[in-house]
Order: C-alpha cells, then sequence, then structure tokens
C-alpha cells in the first residue's frame, strides 16, 4: 500500500513543482531583453536568467505577465499611453514589479 502511494506521489510531485513556471519563450525573451540592455555580454545570460528565475520565485506567471506589461508601458507615450500612465491601479502594479525586478537584479548581480 506505500508503495503505491510513492509512486502516485511521484507522480504528482513534478507537476507541483512545475505549476508556478513560465513559458521558455517568455523566459527567454526577458533573458534577451535583459542581455541586450547591458551591451549582450555574455556573462548576463547567466545573471538574467537568475534574475527571471527569482522574479517567477515571487509572481505567479499571470500576475508577472500583468505587472510586467504595465511597468513596460509606463512611459508609452499620447493617448494610448494613458491607459498605463493614468490609474492608479496599473501605477501600483508597475511599481510592484520593478520593485521585485530590482531585487532580482540584486541578488543576481544583474548592474
Amino acid at each position: 500500500m506505500n508503495f503505491r502511494f510513492l509512486a502516485a506521489l511521484l507522480l504528482v510531485a513534478p507537476t507541483a513543482v512545475f505549476a508556478n513556471d513560465y513559458p521558455t519563450t517568455d523566459r527567454v525573451e526577458y533573458v534577451l531583453e535583459c542581455m541586450k540592455n547591458h551591451d549582450g555580454k555574455h556573462e548576463y545570460l547567466y545573471k538574467c536568467s537568475c534574475a527571471i528565475d527569482a522574479i517567477a520565485k515571487q509572481l505567479k506567471y499571470a500576475e508577472y505577465v500583468e505587472v510586467s506589461t504595465a511597468a513596460r508601458y509606463q512611459r508609452l507615450g499620447g493617448e494610448r499611453g494613458g491607459a498605463f500612465r493614468d490609474p492608479e491601479s496599473v501605477r501600483n502594479m508597475a511599481k510592484k514589479f520593478t520593485t521585485i525586478q530590482v531585487s532580482a537584479n540584486k541578488q543576481c548581480l544583474v548592474d
């Protein structure tokens, strides 16, 4: 009986571990953009990968999409940008992401 329970646990455990995982394409996009912001230096491949991993530990993927989008478009000009600049809730989301990102960058030595 214990063997069956252990076998079932082993089948379910990997799903639980990766339940908050981000799609590979989103992780790659984050790392590439981060590297681009640091002159494409190869050492930032590891540092930026560490940063997105640290962010993923703090935000579920759906929340990451929401808050990172809010942060990305804070400086968008014109009428369309108002949807990202004006509402306080969006500004708070952007601030949350920036705070988490700064912490992740510090943890992973992304300067």
